[in-house]
């Protein structure tokens, strides 16, 4: 890589885990500074998410800053650190705002500091929608129409000229945007008086409706000088009127004409030549199909999930060529290595497999939160699958999904009345999917339903498909030839012997009779024109195999799959983390995962990615492929854990610290942790910590942290020793808890348990090391004493540090929501006093 005239960039991270946002932007962070430090860029990271993994990027992050996400924050770095440059583009919408505020106090300007990826102007329209519909209107770029007022009378004469259904927002949302369709007066009121209270400037937008026409997702790369490529063009199956995080997404689109995409590829590359961005632009798309007419309907010229979805679906490295772009290089000019071919990053991505992503619900953690799907976001994370069709994509993404019923929800659509079918198809929630196909069933036609829902015949003529396949496949047991379709159509030999009331080893074996076996095809992006190697694989019933055995030693992980509500943020941390050490151990690292947002994916963790369900009969085949030394499982993944139990494994198998819920919580009491780690001979104190007292609840809850936890000096020696006493009788190494709960002014204990990865990756930030990484040690062998307290000798004084959980109760409308652990979606830490050092 060549080098750059920039010497230092200050990157805005993305804080917490919300309804919007989850890992991909600590993913696209990792990779940006990655490829910063080959430039010989200096990044100063400001965040206090911590989940991320990038703060903990030491060989790539100059300046770990963790501090809160605010101007005043932001100031004190840019005086103490003086960057060259900002870089908002990876810090979601609040960054975009954060930059405007430091624009408006005349701190960028005074510093003679570059914005990376987009001019100031283009900042300020991306804050202000009414802005960019004016800059849009000039360009002639079709746009739906959008009026701001501020008072309820006059939205309601802008909402009877444009006629109901309308979308009220907020101008400048305190928030999560509140987002409403209006179909009538009566709702006009309360979704205005919503609105005005969420909006810094008590304003809202009243915005003509484009409920029912297709949403279209347009993904552009735009150089310096103006060279532009369409990196994807992904397709909603659901249409607008539903959030296109909560639809089922296909990549390349699967009902488009060519005019369509070219109309629409060229409206982006004029937005994104308009708006001077440099780097990604992400360009929303409402379609009306009986005319041909689109609307745009947003454009974000920053990383989100739909970035991750199209680097994962199309091999094409998103995050590392943009960062080459921020630093001023040219498409033509970058090098991409010896696995890709010459100008391979201006070459636009062509797809030769079909990606389908789909959401994951939060609603068994919360059931009070209303399933009705609307314009607001209510999925909290994505998975998807990669198949030659369609519908062996939605098979595997469906299957992807954390615990998902192995009946692929036939029997509880099946003891739906009419009537409440009917109520579903009108009125769509969270598992619509299942419904069209109960619906099919009960004899509804594709004419009729795509009336209803407004969902293009074509998917219904592929969800057709699989019903039909369910059935056949209901009516002929161990058949081979059904067998043989069912598995190349993606069902998994969970669901085949559940239809065929046997057992998913039954199903195994007979496809070891028959001699079937599934082979890996490698991801990218150029649908194999060019020989080039991503090291990303998916499985297909084909005879040619393209997947090899990696370079030895290895270590598969399976991932912890698509983000969910509780610890799976802190458990995607703890699997990138661990991957790190595991490199710096001499590993070559495989990962099983479909959760396209992983941090764990970025291609300097993963040697190797394979986008496969972690089934069993994946994981065993693909034990087979890679013959590792070493198997990672989360402790969860309960059903595989069992079936790799039942055999003997020619590798170490490894379960990682539970990414359930821990075992000793009680959120009434004071409680305080004595925290070890333990090597099977020594234990090394890691400190306390203690749970805060909500000022809500007013009572203790474990989502909220102090360190280090308040002990009178009559009392922490002898629970000191008993704690260091309790480690010691543990079985096995690892990273401990000893919990004491406080009654008057004695402490009892109440238990021992694995560190909760929350705290782990907490703890990790607070002391400056990395406890992911001293777990690998624990368990390879490879933590001599002396080693752990090494590492704990650079640990520094951290001073009084919080960590306290986020909810998603005010994004999903949930009032008087209680905090629990199960409920977590992110999480913020805060240095109380200065610490020694927090870099």
């Amino acid at each position: 890589m060549s080098q750059t005239s920039i010497k230092s960039v200050l990157v805005i991270g993305a804080g917490a885990n919300d309804i919007q946002h989850g890992d991909e932007l600590d993913a696209a962070t990792f990779e940006i500074v990655s490829t910063f430090k080959k430039l010989g860029i200096k990044t100063i990271l400001a965040d206090n998410n911590p989940f991320s993994v990038s703060l903990e990027n030491r060989s790539a992050v100059d300046h770990a800053c963790i501090g809160p996400l605010n101007v005043e924050y932001l100031v004190n770095l840019i005086d103490r650190y003086r960057p060259a440059a900002i870089l908002p583009t990876v810090g979601n919408q609040h960054a975009f705002e954060l930059t405007q505020e430091l624009l408006e106090k005349g701190i960028i300007q005074k510093r003679d500091i570059q914005l990376l990826g987009v001019p100031e102007a283009t900042v300020r329209q991306v804050n202000n929608p009414v802005l960019l519909s004016r800059t849009l209107h000039k360009m002639d770029a079709p746009m739906k129409t959008v009026v701001t007022v501020s008072n309820y009378q006059d939205a309601l004469e802008e909402a009877q000229k444009l006629g109901y259904p309308v979308i009220i927002r907020s101008v400048l949302p305190k928030s999560n945007s509140t987002r409403r369709i209006v179909h009538d007066q009566r709702e006009l009121a309360s979704a205005v008086q919503s609105c005005l209270s969420q909006s810094r400037a008590e304003q809202v937008l009243v915005q003509q409706s484009l409920a029912g026409y297709k949403e279209i997702e347009v993904m552009v790369q735009r150089d310096a000088s103006g060279t532009m490529m369409m990196l994807s063009m992904v397709e909603d199956m659901d249409p607008i009127g539903i959030h296109a995080g909560d639809s089922v997404a296909f990549n390349p689109p699967q009902t488009l004409l060519d005019r369509q995409i070219q109309d629409m590829r060229d409206t982006a590359f004029a937005i994104t030549r308009k708006l001077r961005i440099v780097g990604i632009n992400h360009v929303q798309f409402a379609l009306n199909p009986d005319n041909d007419k689109f609307y745009v309907i947003k454009n974000s010229p920053y990383f989100d999930r739909m970035t991750s979805f199209v680097a994962q679906s199309t091999g094409y490295p998103i995050a590392r060529v943009c960062a080459q772009l921020y630093a001023g290089q040219r498409l033509r000019d970058i090098d991409l290595g010896p696995n890709y071919v010459h100008h391979a990053a201006l070459v636009e991505p062509t797809m030769d497999h079909i990606a389908a992503r789909v959401p994951v619900w939060g609603f068994t953690e919360i059931p009070e939160a209303s399933r009705l799907l609307g314009t607001e976001k209510k999925s909290v994370g994505t998975v998807f699958g990669v198949g030659r069709s369609t519908i062996e994509a939605l098979f595997k993404a469906i299957e992807s999904r954390y615990r998902e019923p192995a009946d692929f929800h036939l029997a509880a659509q099946k003891k739906l009345t009419d009537d409440e079918l009917i109520v579903k198809l009108v009125h769509p929630e969270a598992g619509r999917f299942f419904v069209l196909i109960e619906a099919m069933n009960r004899g509804y036609g594709v004419d009729e339903l795509a009336e209803m829902t407004k969902i293009d015949p074509f998917y219904f003529d592929q969800i057709n498909k699989m019903r039909l396949l369910i059935k056949e496949v209901v009516d002929n047991p161990g058949k081979e030839p059904v067998l043989i379709r069912a598995k190349g159509c993606g069902l998994s030999n969970q669901l085949i012997a559940r239809l065929w009331k046997t057992t998913p080893d039954r199903i195994y074996q007979m496809l070891l009779d028959h001699q079937i076996t599934s082979k890996y095809k490698e991801i990218e992006p150029s649908a194999g024109e060019f020989d080039q190697h991503t090291s990303s694989f998916y499985s297909a019933l084909e005879d040619e195999n393209e997947g090899t055995k990696t370079a030895q030693p290895s270590a598969m992980v399976i991932g912890t799959g698509g983000l969910r509500l509780g610890l799976s943020n802190s458990g995607d941390y703890f699997v990138a983390a661990m991957m790190q050490q595991l490199h710096r151990e001499g590993y070559h690292t495989v990962i099983v995962d479909t959760n396209p947002s992983s941090v764990a994916l970025v291609s300097e963790l993963s040697d190797k990615r394979y986008l496969e369900p972690p089934t069993p009969e994946n994981v065993f085949q693909l034990l087979k492929v890679e013959q590792p030394q070493l198997l990672f499982v989360p402790a969860s993944y309960t059903q595989l854990l069992d079936a790799l139990k039942r055999v003997n494994l020619e590798c170490q198998l490894i379960v990682l610290p539970d990414d359930r819920l821990p075992q000793l919580d009680n959120r009434a009491a004071k409680l305080v942790a004595f925290n070890y780690i333990y090597d099977g001979e020594y234990t090394y104190p890691l400190g306390t910590t203690t749970n805060l007292l909500s000022p809500e609840q007013l009572n203790y809850q474990s989502t909220a942290i102090r360190y280090p936890a308040v002990v009178p000096d009559y009392a922490f020696q002898p629970i000191s020793d008993q704690a260091n006493s309790a480690v010691m009788d543990q079985d096995e190494p690892g990273l401990f808890q000893v919990i004491f709960v406080k009654a008057g002014d004695e402490y009892h204990q109440v238990g021992v348990q694995p560190l909760p990865l929350t705290e782990v990756a907490f703890l990790s930030k607070v002391l400056c090391v990395s406890l992911p990484g001293i777990f690998i040690q624990l368990v390879t062998g490879k933590a001599a004493g002396e080693t752990v307290a090494e590492s704990l000798k650079r640990a520094n004084d951290p001073g009084v540090v919080t960590y306290r959980a986020t909810f998603p109760f005010k994004a999903l409308h949930v009032h008087d929501g209680v905090p629990t652990v199960n409920k977590i979606i992110g999480a913020r830490m805060q240095f109380l006093t200065p610490p020694s050092s927090n870099e």
